[in-house]
C-alpha cells in the first residue's frame, strides 16, 4: 500500500518548486459544486476560497432535460469564465432501470435529440462568434459500473455513442468535446473498459472517476491517487495513447467519515488516523511528476456519500489544494481541445481509426465535404500534447498498485443490495 507522509505546508511547498522551473500549465482546474449550475453562489464560493479559480465545471443532466434548463446552467457557469461538463445520462427519472441505449439506437429518442441539438446551437449563437463557449459532453458515465442503467452494455453504448456523434455532425455542430468517461473500477461482466470503446474518431477526451472511500464499506480500506488511479490510467494512456486524459470525478473521504449505511457502508473507522491533506498534496503533487497524460482535474466537491468536499464544515484538504494548486502546472483557464468542426462518424462501431465521408460541414452551406479523421486528430494533436508520447517524454510510466484493492472493491460493489446502488445512481442535483 501506498503510504502518504505526513502532511506539512513546508514539505508541500518544497514540492510544489520542484516543479516550478520551466513548467508550463498542463492540467485545468475543475469541479463540480453543488446544484449544477442552477446559481453562480457555490462556483464563487470555492473560486474565493482557491488559489485558482475554477476553468471547468461539472453538472449533472438526465434525458428529462434539455436546453430550456441547461442554457440557465451552462450559461452561469460561462459567466464565471469555465468550461461546462455536461454529464448526459441517459436516464428518465420515471424510468431509473431502464437502459435508453437500445431506444437511441432505434431512433427513439430522435426528436429529443434533434430538439437537444437545436438548443445547444441557438445557446452558442447568443455569443459572439469569437467567443463561443465550449462544452464538454460526457455521455453515459461510468459505463463499467453496476448502478446505472445503461452499465454492462458494451456493444449498446458503442453503437449510441457513434449514432449521437453522427447526428451531432450532420447538425454541423462545433464546440463540442466528446468525453468518454470509465469507472476506475470494472463492476461489470467484462472487466475490460476497451469493450466500451467507441472508436479514436468519435471521442476528443478519455476520462475517469475514482475515489477513496476509506474504511467506510467493509470491502475498502484508505488507498492513496496512485491505487485508485495507476492501474486504470496505464490501461488509458496504452490503449489510446493520443488522446489526453481528464480526471472527471475525484475525491477522498474524510478521516472522521463514519460509514453511511443508505449506500450500504458496513465498514469501520479503522481509518481514523489518516490524513484528507495529504491524500490531496500526493494527489495533485503526482499528477505532476507521473501522470502527464491527464490534462483536467474535476474534484467532486460536495458530500454525497461521503465528506467529499474541499471547503465547508467539517470538511479538510483546502489548505494542500490551494498550494500545490498555485504551481504554474495546473491553470485556471479552459483551453479549447478542439479548433475544427467534427468529422461525422462512420456507422461502423469499429474501434479502428478511418477516414469519414459525407458529412455536412460546419460552414452553414450544407454543403458536403470529404472530411479525414486523421485531420481532426492532428488538430488534437497540433493542440495539446498527446498521453503516450509525453509519458515517453519523461521516461517513465507510474507503478501500477493497488490492482488487488480494486479488484476487491469490484467484488464488493457486485454485493450492494438495490437498494443502496438506488442511493449511489441518485442524480447529483441537490
Amino acid at each position: 500500500m501506498c503510504k502518504h507522509p505526513i502532511f506539512t505546508l513546508h514539505a508541500l511547498t518544497v514540492a510544489c518548486c520542484l516543479y516550478a522551473g520551466g513548467a508550463h500549465a498542463s492540467a485545468m482546474l475543475g469541479a463540480y459544486v453543488d446544484y449544477d449550475g442552477w446559481n453562480t453562489t457555490t462556483i464563487d464560493q470555492l473560486n474565493a476560497v482557491t488559489t485558482k479559480p475554477l476553468s471547468v465545471v461539472n453538472l449533472f443532466s438526465g434525458f428529462d432535460q434539455d436546453w430550456t434548463s441547461l442554457s440557465v446552467q451552462a450559461t452561469n457557469i460561462v459567466s464565471r469564465h469555465a468550461a461546462p461538463m455536461i454529464t448526459w445520462m441517459p436516464s428518465q427519472s420515471a424510468r431509473p432501470d431502464s437502459n435508453l441505449l437500445g431506444e437511441i439506437n432505434n431512433g427513439q429518442w430522435n426528436a429529443y435529440i434533434d430538439n437537444w441539438i437545436a438548443g445547444l446551437k441557438n445557446w452558442q449563437a447568443t455569443y459572439p462568434a469569437d467567443k463561443r463557449p465550449t462544452v464538454l459532453l460526457r455521455f453515459a458515465h461510468e459505463f463499467n459500473g453496476n448502478w446505472y442503467a445503461w452499465g454492462n452494455d458494451p456493444d449498446g453504448l458503442k453503437k449510441a455513442w457513434r449514432y449521437l456523434y453522427t447526428r451531432f455532425a450532420e447538425a454541423g455542430v462545433t464546440g463540442v468535446e466528446w468525453v468518454w468517461c470509465a469507472n476506475n473500477v470494472n463492476v461489470d461482466s467484462y472487466n475490460d473498459i476497451t469493450r466500451y470503446y467507441p472508436g479514436d474518431d468519435v471521442v476528443d477526451w478519455t476520462s475517469l472517476d475514482g475515489y477513496n472511500w476509506g474504511s467506510n464499506y467493509s470491502f475498502t480500506q484508505w488507498k492513496g491517487f496512485a491505487e485508485t488511479f495507476s492501474a486504470p490510467y496505464a490501461k488509458l494512456v496504452t490503449n489510446y495513447p493520443t488522446k489526453p486524459i481528464l480526471l472527471a470525478e475525484v475525491a477522498s473521504a474524510e478521516p472522521a467519515d463514519v460509514p453511511n449505511p443508505l449506500y450500504g457502508q458496513n465498514g469501520n473507522d479503522s481509518d481514523a488516523g489518516q490524513s484528507k491533506e495529504a491524500w490531496v498534496q500526493d494527489m495533485y503533487t503526482r499528477i505532476m511528476a507521473e501522470y502527464p497524460a491527464i490534462r483536467a482535474v474535476s474534484w467532486f466537491n460536495t458530500n454525497k456519500e461521503l465528506s467529499w468536499a474541499l471547503n465547508g464544515a467539517g470538511n479538510t484538504g483546502l489548505v494542500a489544494y490551494n498550494v500545490v494548486a498555485a504551481n504554474g502546472y495546473y491553470s485556471p483557464v479552459f483551453t479549447p481541445l478542439i479548433t475544427a468542426a467534427p468529422a461525422p462518424a462512420t456507422p461502423t462501431d469499429s474501434n479502428t481509426t478511418t477516414n469519414t465521408k459525407g458529412g455536412k460541414s460546419g460552414g452553414g452551406g450544407g454543403k458536403k465535404t470529404s472530411t479525414s479523421t486523421m485531420t481532426t486528430l492532428s488538430v488534437t494533436e497540433s493542440t495539446r500534447d498527446t498521453g503516450l508520447q509525453r509519458a515517453l517524454a519523461v521516461s517513465h510510466m507510474p507503478v501500477v498498485v493497488g490492482e488487488k484493492l480494486l479488484e476487491r472493491e469490484a467484488e464488493g460493489f457486485r454485493s450492494l443490495s438495490q437498494s443502496a446502488l438506488q442511493a449511489l445512481r441518485k442524480e447529483r442535483v441537490r
